[in-house]
């Protein structure tokens, strides 16, 4: 079975990273498998499989109209197109209208659970499937399988005689009802918890807060925050970055004023140097008494939870909304990580010593992941069709890649694990369209891989057909 994968490619993960590369990859002729763990695609925005870490709760916190892949566009003020902010369901159907009007479907394995990928003597790489006999071998990996199957379960001295849950295994606000709750984390998934929780229960909800956190409205002047950011970035567009932050900051401060106006502590580094929270709730919630904030966690009590500045409170139940850890079970971190335990990669895409291993999706940003991996797509598939036409153009892209790897941001952010992947939408959007000058061949849209023999179509193809 392994030689019948030979000459095509591996994209693992059917979330939106994979089916944003898989697109690319059947415009541009690249032999490919789309292989999903799950018995259905959409990765973590699918609330029924495991891979999905939505709740019922769960919306956009960026605008589909600026988060919506640009090839294939939702223009929410369009009668009948969808709401600003939609939720996980609508999402979900737009990542299947996306794969049906691309062709893709026809490429996609799910029940597909890569248990390891390791490279071969040759360059090629060996894909073992679980349930499979023998590992397929494929020419190259794109893994897309995202960074939010690992939850970062922070621990305390004491005991807790409630219960303790990880956001990942938040799904409803039936588990939070009538119940004193306590919100560790104050990002995003913390704070829709946070919010829910607060809806749901006569008991104040508990949000505890290591720093303070800029709450960006999800509107600015009655306009989706993210399309008003778009259009300042572009008039804006020779000013540093550091000079675009105090100006949104200072904007933001005169609208909305400080968190610390709303009961909140307010933050000690500049708007750009955490990841966004987007809430309009949140300061609302805290002004009227709702939602407490609390320092961190000192450790726990029994029923109570001891904070560092000496408060202590009874609660019945913990919900850890403190993120994931950087992991890819199935590939041995030395192919990805540095000693920093940051992607070693550049632009956390294209490895520096493996030609045909890539990544899509391995990133955090202030916008839309699903164009970011778009645009990767496009520089993966540049790179291959480079390999195979054009060795000139192979070379140079090469050498970018192996004098560039590292860091993906040189912008400081908040030192903690939640940035290891962070950057700055605008700066690596424009960055990743700037390697795309490489390729002046490959890059061609009628420049595909069909100058290549014709590869055996694999058994998912056959299948299909």
């Amino acid at each position: 079975m392994s030689e019948q994968f030979a000459g095509r490619y591996c994209i693992i993960g059917a979330g939106a990273s994979g089916i944003a590369v898989a697109k690319t990859f059947v415009q541009r002729s690249i032999p490919f498998d789309l292989l999903e763990r799950e018995h259905d695609i959409g990765g973590l925005w699918n609330i029924g499989t495991d891979s999905g870490i939505v709740y019922e709760s769960t919306h956009l916190i960026s605008a589909i109209s600026t988060s919506a892949f640009e090839d294939f566009p939702v223009e929410p003020w369009v009668p009948g197109a969808g709401p600003d902010y939609p939720g996980h369901a609508w999402v979900l159907d737009y990542f299947r209208r996306y794969m049906t009007a691309f062709g893709i479907a026809p490429f996609l394995e799910t029940g597909a659970h890569v248990e390891q990928v390791m490279p071969t003597e040759n360059g090629c790489w060996e894909v073992k499937i679980a349930g499979e006999a023998s590992p397929r071998r494929y020419a190259g990996v794109v893994v897309a399988n995202g960074h939010h199957d690992k939850p970062r379960r922070p621990t305390y001295p004491g005991t807790f005689n409630g219960e303790i849950i990880h956001s990942r295994a938040y799904r409803s606000q039936r588990q939070v009802r009538d119940k004193r709750v306590l919100v560790v984390g104050a990002g995003n998934s913390g704070c829709d918890i946070a919010k829910d929780a607060a809806f749901v229960s006569s008991a104040p909800v508990y949000l505890s807060m290591r720093r303070g956190t800029w709450f960006v409205p999800k509107f600015i002047l009655g306009f989706p925050t993210g399309d008003v950011l778009a259009n300042v970035e572009w008039a804006l567009t020779p000013l540093p970055r550091a000079l675009k932050a105090y100006l949104f900051q200072s904007s933001l401060w005169v609208l909305q004023g400080p968190p610390s106006r709303y009961r909140l502590p307010d933050p000690d580094c500049r708007i750009d140097g955490a990841h966004p929270t987007m809430s309009d709730d949140i300061p609302r919630l805290s002004a009227h008494g709702r939602i407490i904030a609390k320092p961190a966690i000192e450790r726990f009590d029994g029923d109570d939870v001891v904070f560092s500045d000496g408060s202590r409170i009874a609660v019945d139940l913990i919900v850890l909304a403190t993120g994931y850890e950087l992991s890819i079970p199935f590939l041995d971190p030395k192919y990805y990580l540095g000693g920093d335990g940051k992607p070693r990669l550049y632009l956390n895409t294209a490895h520096p010593e493996h030609e045909n291993l890539y990544f899509a999706g391995l990133i955090q940003a202030n916008g839309s992941i699903w164009r970011l991996a778009a645009l990767q797509g496009k520089l993966i598939a540049n790179a291959i069709i480079a390999s195979a036409t054009d060795p000139s153009e192979a070379r140079a892209f090469r050498r970018v890649v192996q004098q560039g790897a590292g860091p993906v941001s040189r912008q400081t952010f908040v030192p903690s694990e939640r940035h290891k992947l962070e950057t700055n939408y605008f700066d690596y959007a424009r960055v990743l369209k700037k390697n795309q000058r490489v390729f002046k061949h490959a890059g061609r849209k009628n420049w595909q891989y069909e100058n290549l023999p014709n590869p055996v179509r694999s058994p998912i193809q056959q299948a299909a057909e």
